[in-house]
């Protein structure tokens, strides 16, 4: 009869509990506390007379994260944190940690978080999401429904994968079938080596043996933008596109339908009726996937697009250029056809606003553009770009910067007494 193995024997020390406690070390639990006011009772009668007593009540928001940087830098999902006032992290080892927030990406669902303490943080080894192949090992490590430093196993299931989740698309993910569920959150996925190959996110909570994780080379690009200065930097490339209409026997891609002149696109090369097929290693199959894809690439670095020019494959390098303020207003006023102007605070006074800072108002609307087909006209105010107030022409092209990188703009417009939106596709 065969001796059992006995208590860490080298049997029992397989390449999945090796790869677990390579990076184990460096994982976080998540604990972000917000301070939310509630009804003291729920009385209807109190409601019905006016008695709105409120008390404080604290919610938790749990997910998971690793540190990627010995300083104490931490990468974990936007929507772990996006909510909280005190945000407590907590290591395998039992210690607890106040953490900051350094920078967020809310489109890209991802924030970077500093902790301060007096030792060295373990750091998770960092792999790549460039050459994965389906069916390799996963491990995902993190906080489901509370229960710390789980971990579980499964494979790597699909690459590039696009979810349809809250009226949004999210493109480029990892799917795998390691139990990802509320909690594991901004933790990472690990190959069969213990290096974190995409930070997992929990899109389909009810989902059974289906989870999702954003690739590690596109997630720490953005983090380590966040962590040199704090907000990510809108990215000008010049070039406009669209996806055809398959009925019409239009191919999978983004046809290029404007190059705007010396821009980091006509310098590379890029031509309109160009189709871009392919970002580096992710296939582009629309217009608004390319958008995403370029979205997260920092100012100057080089991009390769793949495109189909007539029947000629060609590679095309191409590197962005920041999107300044000038820009920004300019692609907001032809996409548009608005043209708005500074009002003062004295003008205001004498206009029945009370705006110590003054107004941003519309000077003009094209005709025909959008703006007029929407029934925008001169003297309309923009009170707030997705829901950031302006007061200044300044704060409309920092909100508009801001805006471009989720593709989509919610203005508050005024006029006279009357409160209206106006929603616009940026591209």
């Amino acid at each position: 009869m065969a001796a059992r193995a006995g208590p860490q024997s080298p049997a029992r020390r397989t390449a999945v509990v090796a790869a677990v406690d390579r990076s184990r070390p460096a994982v976080v639990n998540i604990n972000a506390q917000e301070v939310v006011k509630v009804p003291a009772s729920e009385d209807p009668f109190d409601a019905f007379f006016g008695r709105f007593r409120r008390r404080d009540e604290v919610r938790n928001s749990l997910g998971s994260g690793f540190v990627f940087d010995a300083a104490g830098y931490v990468l974990t999902n936007y929507h772990v944190v996006a909510r909280g006032s005190r945000i407590q992290v907590s290591f395998a080892d039992g210690s607890d940690y106040v953490a900051k927030v350094v920078g967020t990406d809310p489109a890209g669902d991802l924030a970077v978080l500093k902790i301060n303490g007096d030792r060295k943080f373990p750091i998770a080894p960092l792999g790549t999401s460039n050459d994965l192949m389906l069916g390799e090992p996963t491990i995902a490590i993190g906080n489901p429904f509370g229960l710390n430093q789980s971990v579980s196993l499964g494979v790597v299931s699909a690459l590039h994968r696009t979810v349809q989740a809250e009226n949004r698309s999210y493109y480029d993910f990892i799917q795998t079938d390691a139990s990802i569920n509320p909690g594991n959150s901004g933790g990472p996925l690990l190959n069969g080596d213990g290096e974190v190959i995409g930070v997992c996110s929990a899109i389909y909570a009810n989902a059974q043996g289906i989870g999702f994780a954003i690739p590690i080379d596109r997630a720490l690009r953005v983090a380590r933008e966040l962590v040199k200065s704090g907000e990510l930097a809108s990215s000008w490339w010049g070039f406009e596109g669209t996806t055809l209409d398959p009925k019409e026997g239009g191919k999978p891609g983004a046809s290029v339908t404007l190059v705007e002149p010396d821009s980091p696109a006509s310098k590379a090369g890029l031509r309109k009726g160009d189709l871009v097929v392919r970002m580096d290693q992710s296939p582009v199959r629309d217009a608004d996937e390319l958008r995403f894809l370029l979205r997260d690439v920092p100012v100057g670095s080089p991009v390769t697009l793949g495109i189909l020019r007539g029947s000629e494959k060609r590679d095309v390098s191409i590197t962005a250029a920041p999107l300044t303020p000038e820009r920004s207003m300019a692609a907001f006023q032809a996409a548009t056809g608005i043209r708005l102007a500074q009002v003062s605070a004295r003008d205001a006074r004498e206009a029945g606003y009370d705006a110590p800072r003054g107004l941003v108002a519309i000077d003009s609307v094209e005709r025909n553009s959008s703006a007029a087909r929407a029934g925008l006209r001169r003297g309309d105010i923009v009170v707030a770009v997705n829901s950031a107030e302006v007061d200044t022409l300044k704060d409309f092209e920092k909100a508009m910067s801001q805006a471009r990188r989720s593709g989509a703009a919610t203005l508050l417009l005024r006029r006279g007494y009357r409160l209206f939106e106006l929603d616009l596709d940026l591209g």
